[in-house]
């Protein structure tokens, strides 16, 4: 039996993807971009938002999906839906850092709206 840590996610990317190998049929597509969550934290009567950032990487047709929504108009304050799994993105020199690893089969990601400059 195998344990997953599956999220799901809703928020908006702070800046444009980070693309390899989109157009290479031989090796793996892979997009990667940080969510901007927004958290609601009740203080007494009080309803503080605190913001945290999670890194996701998405990989396969749908990192071409993430490059194709980029492409029209860029990914930079939509929102995104993910679901994914929890993972660690290995850095190198046993440092790795927390990520949300998006794939075909394991997971989800939609990309839907832009926020308007009337938003906030």
């Amino acid at each position: 039996m195998y344990d997953y840590a599956q999220v799901q996610l809703l928020g908006r990317a702070t800046a444009d993807a980070s693309l390899s190998n989109i157009d290479d049929d031989t090796r793996s597509s892979k997009a990667t971009f940080t969510l901007a969550l927004n958290i609601p934290i009740r203080r007494g009567q009080k309803i503080d938002t605190k913001t945290i950032y999670r890194r996701v990487m998405v990989l396969g047709s749908f990192a071409t999906y993430v490059a194709s929504c980029q492409e029209s108009g860029g990914l930079k304050g939509r929102l995104i839906n993910v679901v994914g799994i929890m993972d660690d993105e290995n850095l190198g020199d046993q440092n790795y850092r927390e990520m949300i690893r998006v794939a075909p089969g394991a997971g989800f990601i939609k990309v839907m709206d832009r926020r308007n400059s009337n938003d906030g």
